[in-house]
């Protein structure tokens, strides 16, 4: 039996496609049949075809040598047999001859021979197809009108950012690594990577409908509560120019400390677990304030569908930087509130924080957990509850002390500089002060600093003034000095020289001459009072009702939000953002959303079950269950080639059973050549 490759021109089309070929007998004679058709990608060299044909038909009999084969070749190969495994046909004349006294369930096997290939990570990928099918992803895209091929793209697009995070230019390659092919789509390693830009644009265009469907799923199938709503904001950069999006903004306020590259505003809104409510992205240099007035009507809508009304509340749980009066009255309302409140306003329970009358917070036994006082006042119509952190105090005065630090060596930084002249315009000088109070704001202002300009003036005696030389030079030297373009040591000189140039009339001439000074030091008293306030903060509600160990609950869940912040970026790959239109990077961060639905339903599913691993743990755990290949060379027959999942070991068993995967009834492929 002769195995070879043709070209064969498609119907209507110019395009030749490869097809990989076998001789066989029949009947009516020599014929030739088809047993897998490659199509117009797989562009194999004509003098490689004859090479790549024995590799192929080695690898089906369960023959293969590879040592010293092109590697190049033999990636041919493997790409040929993967597609004979999953759509091709390989029936050899040898099948048809031993059929009567060979069995594919029972067979005697050369037990040396026996070899393995094509390993695909499976665990990971299983882990997230189940809770995508838990989670009802089919049945909510499917109503959004997205095609069957639709759904599936979208599933390895969303699987890869929870997996192995990246733009849409890496899935292609992470699915020849993994066993999406065996679970999900038998074509899913021949997949480009243009069907992602444009599931990435689908999916976007449904956005409203996703969000709200998928929270209504997580919350019938995890029991959730939806009184309370959980609302801060991050950002995202871009390594690009990103010219083409309105929304990316420079910001000189980036939390990552990238000034030099764009950012956009991602706003999440969370339930008490964790568990998104909604998201919006907004341009880069949208403050925490202003966005809350953007999102109200939207958390308004979703409260309202969900049974709330201006009867009966959710709890709206925000941070300071979202805080102000105006804020407060638009959502007091539709919502009531627990929030941090600002600098300002603790400065005003001063006397209240230095006062006895606190109480220890109940429950704070683990180890390393620090203590925490609670004080309950009312003032107005609000609750105030001021609190008492040990851990928050060590780290806020290890900042503190930081921070002046840094603000004393740039302005000895700055002392110097002035001294030797290197900076002399007075404007300047003042502009740098201002820029040192500026960078240092949480320490610069009990510090007093004291410039001193530099002055300079003469009185020269009526006999003096005869020398119209010297007063020129005198008068020259007097307009440098008022625009600031001359430093004291070269004013210094200059006046030596003419002392030099004109020494009797010199001696007719009176100066006043001082350097520029800067001089500075902390006011203690001021100090003491802010170092006073280290480790205190005070939260803020419209319940008058609340008892205090209650609100302060309620504001720690914020802690949620910032857990998942941190897995939006760390884990899911949420920056740096690689797109540059506006669609496209919104359709990234929407993308990576739906990422975080299920990275939160694992862990949430496992944290029921006492399990406290993170899903990078859980991930690297599953890495090892994989899929394979395996070829069995039989004693009286062809080589069965049996593709199944590996054998699952303690580890991903436990996993699985932690989270209620179904893992025993995985695909199987079986091959007889």
């Amino acid at each position: 039996m002769t195995v070879f490759f043709r070209e064969k021109r498609s119907p209507n089309s110019k395009v030749f496609i490869l097809q990989l070929v076998e001789n066989v007998r029949t009947e009516k004679g020599p014929r030739q049949r088809v047993i897998v058709s490659l199509g117009s990608q797989l562009d194999i060299p004509k003098p490689d075809r004859r090479v790549v044909a024995d590799l192929v038909q080695e690898q089906l009999h369960g023959q293969s040598n590879l040592f010293g084969a092109d590697p190049r070749l033999i990636s041919y190969a493997d790409k040929i047999v993967k597609k004979i495994q999953t759509k091709g046909r390989w029936e050899s004349a040898c099948i048809s001859a031993k059929a009567s006294e060979f069995s594919a369930d029972r067979a005697e096997i050369f037990v040396d021979k026996v070899e393995h290939g094509h390993d695909r990570i499976l665990g990971p990928l299983l882990v997230g197809h189940r809770f995508w099918e838990r989670l009802g992803f089919r049945k909510i895209l499917a109503g959004c009108g997205l095609s069957e091929d639709q759904i599936i793209n979208a599933e390895l697009s969303v699987l890869h950012r929870l997996i192995a995070p990246g733009s849409e230019l890496s899935i292609p390659p992470w699915l020849k690594t993994v066993a999406a092919a065996d679970l999900i789509n038998s074509r899913a390693e021949t997949f480009g990577k243009d069907r992602f830009y444009r599931i990435s644009d689908a999916l976007l265009s449904h956005q409203e409908t996703i969000e709200t469907q998928l929270y209504d799923r997580e919350k019938s199938l995890f029991n959730l509560t939806n009184a309370v709503y959980l609302y801060d904001l991050t950002n995202t950069y871009f390594e690009g120019l990103c010219a083409s999006n309105p929304k990316a903004e420079f910001c000189g306020n980036q939390k990552e400390k990238r000034t030099d590259c764009r950012q956009v505003v991602v706003a999440l809104v969370l339930d008490e677990e964790g568990f998104v409510r909604r998201h919006r992205v907004f341009n880069g240099k949208m403050s925490d304030v202003k966005s809350l007035q953007k999102i109200l009507a939207m958390l308004r809508e979703d409260s309202q569908r969900n049974g709330f009304g201006d009867d009966k509340k959710p709890t709206l749980i925000f941070d300071r930087g979202v805080v102000s009066e105006e804020n407060l009255k638009l959502i007091a309302p539709h919502f009531h509130y627990v929030v941090a409140s600002r600098v300002t306003e603790e400065q005003d329970f001063a006397e209240d924080f230095s006062d006895g009358g606190f109480e220890f917070l109940t429950g704070r036994t683990t180890p390393g957990q620090s203590q925490v006082e609670i004080k309950l006042k009312r003032k107005g119509d609000d609750l105030f509850l001021l609190c008492k952190s040990d851990g928050r105090h060590s780290k806020e005065k290890a900042m503190r002390n930081k921070s002046e630090e840094k603000l004393e060596a740039d302005l000895q930084s700055l002392t110097n500089r002035v001294a030797e002249g290197k900076i002399i315009n007075p404007v300047k000088i003042e502009q740098a002060i201002g820029r040192l109070r500026e960078r240092h704001s949480r320490v610069a202002g009990y510090y007093k600093m004291d410039f001193q300009r530099m002055r300079f003036a003469y009185i020269l005696s009526a006999e003096g003034q005869k020398n119209k030389r010297l007063v020129n030079s005198l008068f020259k030297l007097k307009e440098k000095y008022e625009v600031g373009t001359i430093g004291f040591r070269p004013l210094q000189k200059k006046l030596e020289a003419l002392d030099k140039k004109y020494p009797e009339d010199y001696t007719r001439l009176t100066i006043e001459l001082t350097p520029p000074s800067l001089s500075w030091q902390p006011l203690d008293e001021e100090r003491a009072e802010k170092s006073a306030m280290d480790g205190n903060y005070l939260l803020k509600t419209d319940q008058t009702k609340l008892a205090g160990e209650q609100m302060w609950r309620l504001y720690m869940m914020l802690t949620r939000v910032e857990a998942g912040f941190r897995n939006l970026k760390t884990d899911l790959g949420l920056q740096p953002n690689y797109h540059g239109r506006e669609d496209r990077v919104d359709g990234h961060i929407f993308i990576t959303i739906l990422a975080y639905h299920l990275l939160h339903s694992i862990e949430y599913t496992l944290r029921q079950k006492g399990i406290t691993d993170s899903w990078q743990t859980i991930k690297r755990a599953l890495t090892t269950h994989t899929y394979s290949t395996i070829y069995l060379p039989v004693v009286k027959g062809p080589v069965i080639n049996l593709r199944k999942a590996g054998i699952p070991e303690g580890i991903h068993l436990e996993i699985y059973n932690k989270l209620n995967v179904e893992y025993t009834n995985l695909p199987i492929t079986r091959i007889v050549a």
